[in-house]
């Protein structure tokens, strides 16, 4: 007890100073990333994958399921902003009562996970998957591939297969030059979840079965591209997830094949280093640069509690324009680069929408090249509460989603026209009638018939 103890302080003293050295040396500070590993598994099998997120400025901090000391937060602060877990087999988070609920919490704080898979993947990692809408084939199956396949003497099922079938969203997958090689399970979408994308799928010659069972009907089988290897999910709060069939995916041995690029790629982006965007400097004003009236501008009672009666109870500070006003929104959007700065975002497809219930007003966006987005429109002719709202959703970036709620009022009195030239002919109606009933009282008070 005491020998673990005192292995457990010296990884812990380690990682602290690997972490301020790192952080003196490069400037920023360190993304603590927690890594879970088999029994007897040595990270030095990983060293590619593990080497490339030490270079990008990860905190690597290695747990297996018997670590007594691993927490994902302590007196609510996370302890880590990322898990990778290469322990098909684990069943809880060190040796501790965590599960799958534990990392489910981690993701809805924003935390991003790795899973890598294998046949003897186990069940609280399926239901871990399968809550976050991946779902592993059953227990047993593994995919195989009689054509697309590496040669290996120890491989008689022909479950070491190739796949180029990649998502083509480089932001996700980069550029690999050679086919990715494979040796695991398969796993689904859902096809209506928009959450989650095939990142990478199987060769049309693929299919996934028991190899100790026959395949007595194919049409219960997965067959070809169907065959899932690669799943990610970005969650709505942007968490991130990346589901692998295949242990093996990340390990050196298949490095020099497409592995290396490839897991590169969809690792960063997994972890939050490519394809996030952030908004700022958001402002909204009249086309003329005047800005919004408040809710009770012309009527401040200081002398009063704001909830009062008489004062109506309505937010004072609610922002007022007038209905058919002319009304310029614009903000700032960046990208996070590679060398981990923000750099000006752009796009031609980010869209703005005026929503009272349902969109009233939908139009597009202008960008300077510099990262500001505008846009000008013309209020409604319809009084009441609407949103400035903002949704953009592409493949690869993460979700920019937010509202700017505003009122509009209708015209005051004096803010009519004095004569509306449409109404022209009531008015001249009116006096036309005016005129007749003053002709028609002479006519009837003052005029007598002649006598016969």
């Amino acid at each position: 007890m005491r020998r673990e103890t005192f292995s457990s302080l010296l990884v812990l003293l380690l990682t602290l100073t690997h972490v301020l050295a790192t952080a003196a040396v490069t400037g920023k500070p360190q993304v603590r990333t927690a890594v879970f590993l088999e029994e007897g598994d040595d990270a030095d099998n990983f060293d590619t994958f593990l080497g490339h997120l030490r270079a990008r400025g990860h905190a690597l901090s290695y747990f297996t399921q018997q670590s007594p000391d691993f927490a994902l937060e302590r007196y609510g602060d996370a302890l880590f902003e990322n898990v990778v877990i290469f322990a098909p087999t684990l069943k809880t988070l060190g040796a501790t009562s965590l599960e799958k609920d534990a990392l489910l919490s981690f993701v809805e704080r924003g935390g991003n996970v790795i899973v890598g898979g294998s046949m003897r993947l186990s069940k609280m990692l399926r239901q871990f998957a399968l809550e976050s809408g991946v779902e592993y084939e059953k227990k047993g199956t593994i995919v195989m591939d009689h054509v697309n396949r590496i040669e290996d003497k120890g491989d008689a099922y022909h479950a070491t297969i190739t796949s180029t079938r990649w998502i083509d969203v480089p932001l996700v997958t980069g550029a690999p030059t050679k086919p990715v090689v494979f040796n695991g399970i398969g796993l689904s979408i859902e096809p209506s979840n928009v959450l989650a994308i095939m990142v990478l799928s199987a060769e049309p010659t693929a299919y996934s079965a028991t190899p100790t069972k026959p395949l007595n009907d194919a049409r219960d089988a997965p067959i070809g591209t169907r065959v899932g290897l690669v799943a990610a999910i970005q969650a709505r709060n942007n968490a991130r997830l990346l589901f692998s069939g295949s242990l093996d995916l990340f390990r050196d041995t298949y490095a020099a094949h497409g592995n290396s690029i490839f897991t590169e790629a969809v690792g960063a982006w997994t972890l939050k280093e490519r394809g996030v965007l952030r908004v700022s400097n958001v402002h909204h004003a009249r086309e003329d640069g005047s800005l919004p009236d408040k809710m009770l501008h012309d009527a401040p009672r200081p002398d009063q509690s704001i909830t009062l009666y008489p004062d109506a109870e309505v937010a004072r500070d609610s922002l007022v324009y007038r209905i058919k006003d002319n009304l310029t929104y614009s903000f700032d959007v960046h990208e996070l680069g590679a060398d981990g700065k923000w750099v000006p975002f752009q796009a031609d497809d980010i869209q703005l929408e005026f929503v009272m219930l349902d969109p009233y007003v939908r139009t597009t966006m202008q960008h300077d090249g510099r990262g500001r987005f505008a846009a000008t429109l013309t209020a409604p002719d319809t009084y009441g509460i609407f949103q400035f709202r903002v949704l953009y959703r592409r493949r690869g970036y993460s979700v920019l989603h937010w509202t700017t709620q505003v009122s509009l009022r209708p015209f005051k009195h004096d803010e009519y026209e004095r004569f509306i030239p449409a109404a022209f002919p009531y008015y001249a109606s009116a006096f036309s009638m005016m005129a007749g009933v003053f002709v028609f009282s002479i006519v009837f008070l003052y005029g007598r018939d002649d006598e016969k």
